[in-house]
């Protein structure tokens, strides 16, 4: 199964910016941008948000920006 990520962090953070290197260092599918907290997700799904009013599907992980930036950097 592939991974569902949220990441939360306010607007102009740097989100959409940083959305491709995540995808691929996340190992996600598809990115959704500007995500409402709302709108269906599916598996494999990276969506990026500024809301902090929603019920994460049970199989997603949210992160935070700086969570996600962190994970993404290769081990030294």
């Amino acid at each position: 199964m592939n991974k569902l990520i949220i990441i939360v962090a306010p607007q102009g953070a740097g989100k959409t910016t940083n959305a491709a290197a995540l995808k691929e260092a996340l190992g996600c599918e598809r990115i959704v941008d500007n995500w409402d907290g709302r709108a269906r997700l599916r598996d494999g799904d990276l969506a990026l948000t500024n809301c902090t009013a929603f019920e994460a599907p049970k199989r997603a992980r949210v992160l935070s920006l700086a969570q996600a930036l962190s994970e993404a950097q290769p081990a030294a």
